[in-house]
């Protein structure tokens, strides 16, 4: 019998495409009781491999191909160390795998260089317990022998040898390479000689012969090349797949040795078990004589009493229920390392908040681990710790996504480095992505590749697979079909769509252990080979393999939220508790109900705002559901649940006993912990049991929910409930199975969203200072930032060298001033030794007086910056400043340079702060050369945004005679294939050729509304290429192009304008009137024209959705508040 000894998985990441599912049936087909992994330098794959091996009852052997330095870890010149050998080693029992994880993590952590490398001593102080085979080509004594040197490669297998002992094997292949049967030889003579057993292998990289090619387009699709390509990788036969015994005993029949050999080591390898019971780190400040059950109970009494005013008997029951739950399951010293984290947030102001079924818990939130009481909310323990299954809590803990580090650092100085790591997980290749990939690969006309990925549906962030999409669709079958490529296209799909493509770290999970992570699992650097390190199991081979994962989640908001809190003491002197505000203010709802949303956490969106305007939240409850609802499922019953609000439907909750459960959600079935209490109240069921059935609901197992029906049914008639309703809900449950959302997730966000909420409508200037902040990298979202802020007559100023901090700043005349820090390429310690030279020495006079106090601390391009984006207008004109600078600069060195050698300005001798020194003022040297226009592309690079203006404004006149419409309303309203003309920057253009040899580009393009993609395809970029240039503005003419919501434009024509011949102005108020506004609208904005009295022109534009009308009033009226109102709702 035969056992494969040298065998890559998917797990080797675009170096191998056999999936372990597969090569297990293929394994059991053949007769083979067992089988090797020998992944490429990591074991990502081998939890998952030796798991699914044993329940099919084979036998899992755990090993690696690992790649030998030719000198040392350290050595890393090119050239010389990425010439590295490979090596197969096979776990022989328990402390060979921990050797063999040492040996893997060791490579990643410290050896990396082009492939994580191990050296020859380490190797040797890790070999214990470990078998090792000569590997392929590329092995140690294969290398020396492809170059003609015997007498190297007999000194490497002596070499080796010495190590491994008894455990060293000789590798040999046959795969009809003319170089392997020249190596076979001096193998098979070194065996002899020194007596060294061979080892047959196949060194399978496919299942099956005809994968071969597969392989290589796997290759390609990583080296980002094409079939075509002559420096391609390829495959020199097609003998690299999983053999079958009888195949390789015919391959091998002169040398049955190594045939028999595989059975000696498998036979060597004992069966083991790589898990854990639990590991779980231990709380390490326990006060003297405390325990971590007698503190945790401690802490929860005395929470309760504070939170709660007095200790009820039911609360004492409900503490008592929890803590005999978690003391048995032995979670003492989790809940109080969570504490710890959450409470080291509490001290340094870092805002963190709690998601998930942990805030059922009324022990978490007596200790201060969530702020979200549980009773009210009718959340439940047992959806958080189930006294019936074995699986462990699952805190969810939100920080303030700029200040995540710095929990992850406490953790690393609290625990140490070595015990803390972030967790990998994988990318597969999606159909979508899959598609696009091959297409390139086999050279498939780029624009039916693009058509068929946007086709391919996404739901809930997973692509459907090739077959389901050819099933369902016909017009993507009718193009998979329309020819041989295609069809050939859709076959190599089919094989590698959901194959592993790459590792990159968790974006929330850390684990912490009591001794050095690389004991219990390998570990390795980020995908940049940087960071503390990260596991090489994913998340979900975590639990099982028994460690304790923590999830601090990265949350943008939460850092607005902190932000926004800093600038409230700054400017007013409150600190505000957000855990203690009142939840129930009228004026925080009155905001979310009108709809002004924007900021608003989970409510922004222009349908989440249409639900909102619908339903009138009136509490925490409506938020609760409105977040949960407002998905694809439960989103069809949010009518019923308006109708039962409003008093226009009575509610259905089948039996009266279920009103207290449902009438929250006014009769619909919303959320996993009605389900709970429904089969509780109704079934008899016990809450645990009851948690066992939502999961099941949950994972969709239609066969474990008829498993439970029986059950379900029989308790109902038992506790004497009508067996035809009891089916009706049943049968509802049923239904709910498909949406179901967990209420403590909603209820988290729902506080965040009460939050952002309360901060906008009582502090609304420090509010959209810190949304601004925050948004700052994301076009998009400054936009409507900047919008929201003109809607509330906040007025946002450019960076001031005098006004402006660090972050946005505000005053107390409504304005927020955009802050030093977010101008690009200064770095924060120059902007910050600015600040500090004008709160110590006073405001800054001119650019002299600027030049002269920082010169030693700001360099000359720094300044530049600083002027390019404008924070010292107020000294002058941009250009003209820029054009003096260096004046100034110079005459600057030579003070400093003087001074630095003694010479004194006599008139400063009798001064004794050299700071105030009175500076000579020089005179502007006005530049005349220079297009005034850059300085609106110096604000967009240096800034993100423009300010002084936009460079489409003097163009509004133009756009109005052409009918171009905003990008904002093209996104929104116009349909697939739907015509429009847009007045855009087109801000980069990125050239492609085609497998065909045709020019086409991929345009980025906005305006003052938006931005967005577009596509110019090979027929009409010939026709303009010559014009596209980035940077300026243009006409666009094209049409929509919608796949699956996506949204992209395809570009028909384009004409380059010249500003210098466009540059009317209409200097008076605009109103633009649409087809969604309604005849009562338009009505009430002709009255209030009439009724103003003013100065400012008038101009109406009026667009019934193809083009404009334009009329300009001789009424006149006043530019006030009212007036801005007004053109908040005909936006210009």
């Amino acid at each position: 019998m035969f056992t494969h000894l040298h065998l890559h998985t998917e797990y080797s990441l675009l170096d191998a495409t056999i999936r372990i599912s597969d090569l297990i049936e293929k394994l059991k087909e053949s007769g083979m009781k067992s089988c090797a992994i020998t992944d490429h330098g990591s074991m990502y794959g081998a939890f998952k491999f030796q798991n699914a091996m044993k329940a099919e009852g084979l036998k899992p052997i755990i090993g690696c191909e690992i790649y030998v330095a030719p000198r040392t870890m350290a050595d890393k010149e090119h050239g010389i160390d990425n010439n590295y050998f490979h090596l197969v080693l096979l776990a022989k029992n328990l402390k060979g795998y921990k050797n063999l994880i040492k040996i893997v993590s060791v490579a990643h952590m410290e050896g990396f260089y082009y492939k994580p490398r191990i050296d020859f001593e380490t190797l040797a102080k890790f070999s214990d317990n470990l078998i090792a085979t000569s590997a392929c080509l590329a092995g140690p004594i294969s290398q020396p022998l492809l170059s003609n040197d015997y007498a190297k490669a007999l000194e490497m297998a002596q070499k080796y040898s010495e190590i491994f002992k008894d455990n060293f094997y000789i590798e040999i292949q046959r795969n009809a390479m003319k170089e392997q049967n020249i190596v076979n030889e001096g193998l098979i003579k070194i065996s002899k000689e020194l007596n060294l057993p061979l080892v047959a292998t196949c060194d399978s990289h496919y299942l099956n012969k005809e994968d071969a090619e597969i392989q290589e387009i796997l290759w390609c699709i990583s080296d980002g090349l094409t079939m075509d390509d002559p420096n391609r990788r390829r495959m020199p036969t097609n003998e690299f797949y999983v053999k079958t015994p009888g195949e390789m005993e015919k391959l091998f029949s002169d040398l049955p040795e190594a045939i028999e050999n595989t059975q000696k080591i498998e036979n060597a390898i004992e069966e083991y078990d790589i898990s854990f019971e639990r590991v779980e780190t231990k709380y390490l400040d326990l006060p003297k004589g405390e325990t971590a059950k007698s503190y945790l109970r401690k802490l929860a009494f005395e929470g309760v009493e504070r939170k709660y005013g007095e200790l009820t008997d039911d609360l004492k029951n409900r503490l008592e229920y929890e803590l005999s739950i978690i003391h048995d399951k032995g979670y003492d010293d989790y809940f109080l390392v969570v504490r710890d984290f959450v409470q080291f947030c509490h001290e340094k102001d870092i805002v963190v908040g709690m998601r998930g079924s942990g805030c059922g818990s009324v022990v978490a939130y007596a200790t201060d681990i969530t702020s979200i009481e549980p009773l009210s909310w009718e959340l439940y323990f047992e959806r958080f710790l189930n006294p019936e299954r074995p699986s462990p809590p699952d805190f969810d803990i939100d920080i303030a996504d700029k200040r995540r580090d710095e929990v992850i650092q406490y953790t690393i100085e609290k625990y140490g480095i070595e015990n803390v790591k972030q967790i990998g997980t994988f990318s597969k290749l999606q159909t979508r992505q899959a598609i696009r990939d091959v297409a390139r690969v086999i050279g498939i006309d780029l624009k039916i590749a693009d058509t068929l990925s946007k086709m391919v549906e996404i739901v809930f962030g997973k692509s459907k697979g090739i077959d389901y999409m050819i099933e369902k669709n016909p017009e993507f079958a009718e193009i998979i079909n329309s020819s041989e490529e295609t069809k050939h296209l859709a076959e190599i799909v089919r094989k590698i769509s959901g194959l592993w493509r790459g590792v990159s770290t968790h974006a929330c999970g850390i684990i912490i252990t009591p001794q050095p992570v690389v004991e219990y699992c390998p570990i390795q650097r980020d995908a940049h080979n940087e960071g503390i390190g990260m596991t090489q199991y994913e998340m979900f081979d975590i639990e099982p393999l028994g460690l304790m994962k923590y999830d601090f989640l990265g949350l943008r908001n939460l850092h607005i939220i902190g932000a926004a809190l800093q600038k409230i003491h700054r400017t007013t002197g409150e600190k505000i508790d957000l855990r203690k505000i009142d939840f129930n203010d009228k004026e925080v709802f009155d905001l979310i109900k009108s709809g002004n949303t924007v900021g608003i956490f989970q409510l922004e969106s222009e349908g989440m705002k249409r639900t909102i305007r619908t339903l009138e939240p009136e509490n925490l409850e409506d938020i609760c559901y409105i977040l949960a609802a407002y998905r694809p499922g439960p989103m069809q019953y949010i009518t019923e649940y308006q109708a039962v609000k409003k008093g226009k439907q009575k509610p259905d909750y089948i039996f009266d006993e279920l009103e207290p459960v449902l009438s929250v959600t006014k009769g619909v079935i919303t959320y996993q912990e009605q389900v709970m209490k429904i089969a509780q109240v109704v079934a008899g069921y016990s809450l645990g049991k009851a948690d066992v059935l939502r999961r099941a609901m949950g994972k969709k197992k239609p066969e474990v929910m008829q498993k439970e029906k029986p059950a379900f049914i029989q308790g109902a008639k038992d506790n004497g409930f009508d067996e035809d309703k009891v089916e009706k809900l049943w049968d509802k449950l049923l239904q709910f199975a498909n949406y179901g959302f967990n209420k403590a997730h909603s209820a988290s966000y729902a506080t965040i969203s009460y939050w952002t909420a309360y901060l906008k409508q009582h502090y609304p200037l420090q509010y959209m200072a810190a949304l601004l902040e925050g948004d700052l990298e994301k076009f998009d979202r400054v936009i409507l930032d900047l919008k929201e802020c003109k809607r509330m007559g906040i007025n946002v100023l450019p960076p001031n060298i005098n006004k402006s901090g660090y972050y946005f700043t505000v005053d107390d005349k409504n304005n927020i001033w955009f802050g030093l820090g977010g101008i690009k390429n200064i770095g924060d310690d120059l902007v910050k030794s600015i600040i500090s030279e004008r709160d110590n020495h006073g405001n800054f006079q001119n650019l002299d007086d600027f030049v002269h106090r920082v010169f030693d601390k700001v360099n000359r391009k720094a300044i530049e910056y600083l002027i390019m984006a404008g924070a010292m207008d107020e000294f002058g004109n941009r250009l003209d400043l820029l054009k003096t600078l260096p004046v100034i600069y110079e005459k600057e060195k030579d003070i400093q340079k003087s001074s630095k050698v003694g010479q004194f300005d006599f008139f400063s001798l009798n001064n004794s702060n050299n700071q105030n020194k009175s500076i000579i003022f020089t005179p502007l040297i006005h530049d005349t050369g220079t297009d005034p226009n850059v300085i609106l592309q110096w604000e967009k690079d240096l800034l993100g945004l423009y300010f002084s203006s936009h460079p489409l404004d003097s163009l509004q006149e133009l756009f109005i005679s052409k009918n171009v419409i905003t990008m904002e309303d093209a996104l929104n309203n116009k349909k697939n294939n739907q015509f429009l003309i847009l007045g855009i920057m087109i801000t980069k253009i990125r050239r492609i050729t085609t497998k065909k040899g045709d020019n086409m580009a991929f345009l980025s393009i906005e305006d003052q509304t938006g931005k967005n993609d577009a596509l110019v395809f090979p027929r009409v970029y010939e026709e303009i290429k010559s014009s596209l240039k980035e940077n300026v503005p243009a006409l666009l003419v094209g049409k929509m192009n919608v796949r699956n919501g996506e949204k992209s434009i395809v570009v028909e024509k384009i004409k380059i304008i010249d500003p210098a011949k466009y540059n009317a102005v209409f200097e008076g108020i605009t109103f633009r009137i649409t087809p969604e506004h309604s005849v009562e609208q338009v009505t009430q904005l002709k009255k209030y024209i009439a009724s103003s009295k003013g100065e400012s022109f008038v101009r109406i534009i009026v667009n019934d959705g193809t083009k404009n009308s334009v009329v300009k009033l001789k009424k006149t009226i006043n530019n006030d508040s009212d007036t801005k109102h007004w053109m908040d709702i005909f936006p210009a």
